[in-house]
């Protein structure tokens, strides 16, 4: 979406206005739909509560309108979300929905966590937007897994409940790193011996292999194990940049050490998301997506690659997931989109007074007939979603009185009988 002004803004500026967010530790990105949208570097503000009014002041300026207030809003957050506030993980930031509601006249505000956030954001996506890496058998209404590498390993899952998918953040990245070689049981007791304290292991996660960083860890251990393979300029370029793993995977076509660090985390990649597939059986379909996978497609497409081979590895019950589809998304704003679908919704939740009747009526009206097709089912892959079949009200409650007044008499019989036998 461009960030100009057109009439079709204008409209929308004199109806109903939907604020996303996506606020990262180092970057704070805004949306009011189809109207302005523009990222900010978080370390030019102070507190959250300053880049937003920011991002106001820009919308106003380059709308030459007033924005009177926001029916609703929803902002992916890096950090775990509690009664509505977070406190950003990266950023020290504490962010309040209550208090965005008050300070900036917005009618209903969710925080929502970034990954589950990303989860939503699948939900957009058209088949020209992720490569498949497995086509398997879509089963509609069927769980769906996400899982993305990029600075951390974030996962989540999403289910389908009358015909409509909500998506629910774990901490799947942070479960126990599982060696699947020799060379992987040094590495992990490598990692166990940095990362403990006082002399004593520390646990190892997958996060600490499969992602940015844990592709430098895995460098440096390769590095100590083989130091003979070193290539001193290089490594040092490594060792001292801020993006270390970013710098490996480029230098990985003339580094034997950084190409073997790339092919160990890409592998452990590919098993955590097979590992995925065995916990939910998504034959929804598993989506990758994160700012790795993008960068790196040499070692994950293709039957053959390090992280398919990975995927598949999983001995007797390996079967179960040929059916899985595999999609990696190409899209980087996933969050953001995200966020939309979920501020989207909470236009249902307000409160029937009339003015919140009218925020909505003004935001239907807003809308074009396939924007609103969109907000009552969002969930749009490639297959269409089944009809679930209404029921009979009236019949149910007539089954239950039937069932009901028979009990009565055979409880009844059963009373009289045991009466008189033994009175």
């Amino acid at each position: 979406m461009a960030s100009g002004y057109d009439q079709g803004s204008r409209n929308r500026m004199a109806g109903t206005l939907i604020l996303a967010g996506d606020i990262g530790g180092t970057n704070a990105r805004f949306e009011l739909h189809e109207v302005f949208s523009r990222n900010y570097k978080n370390n030019d503000y102070e507190k959250f509560h300053d880049v937003l009014a920011q991002f106001l002041r820009d919308t106003e300026e380059d709308t030459s309108q007033h924005i009177h207030s926001i029916a609703s809003a929803c902002f992916a957050v890096a950090g775990p979300v509690f009664k509505n506030i977070v406190r950003l993980t990266n950023r020290g930031w504490v962010i309040s929905a209550m208090d965005i509601e008050r300070s900036f006249n917005v009618g209903t505000v969710r925080l929502l966590n970034d990954f589950a956030a990303n989860g939503y954001g699948l939900l957009t996506l058209s088949t020209d937007e992720y490569e498949v890496l497995q086509e398997g058998d879509v089963c509609p209404t069927a769980p769906i897994g996400l899982i993305g590498a990029g600075t951390g390993l974030g996962e989540c899952f999403l289910t389908c409940h009358n015909e409509v998918y909500d998506a629910f953040p774990t901490e799947g990245g942070h479960v126990e790193f599982a060696p699947r070689s020799d060379l992987e049981n040094e590495l992990v007791r490598y990692l166990a011996h940095k990362f403990g304290c006082d002399g004593s292991w520390g646990r190892v996660s997958a996060e600490r292999i499969v992602s940015g960083k844990g592709i430098v860890n895995v460098y440096e251990f390769l590095a100590n194990k083989f130091p003979s393979q070193i290539i001193e300029g290089k490594h040092n370029v490594i060792m001292n940049s801020p993006e270390g793993g970013r710098v490996v995977s480029e230098m990985a076509y003339d580094y034997s050490l950084a190409k073997k660090a790339m092919e160990i985390m890409m592998g452990t990649y590919g098993a955590v998301a097979g590992n995925m597939g065995l916990k939910l059986l998504p034959y929804g379909g598993i989506y990758i997506a994160g700012g790795i996978a993008p960068h790196n497609m040499e070692y994950i497409v293709g039957d053959d690659s390090v992280f398919m081979q990975a995927f598949h590895d999983k001995g007797r019950v390996a079967s179960v997931l040929n059916d899985v589809p595999i999609r990696l998304v190409r899209s980087e704003d996933l969050g953001l989109r995200g966020a939309h679908v979920v501020a989207s919704r909470l236009l249902s939740t307000l409160d029937d007074d009339g003015a919140s009747q009218a925020i909505k009526n003004d935001f239907k009206a807003s809308l074009s007939s396939s924007e609103l097709q969109e907000v009552r089912r969002p969930a749009r892959f490639e297959y269409e979603q089944p009809i679930v079949p209404s029921r009979n009200i009236s019949s149910d409650l007539l089954i239950v009185g039937v069932t009901s007044f028979s009990a009565a008499l055979i409880g009844a019989g059963v009373f009289y009988f045991f009466s008189r036998r033994f009175s």
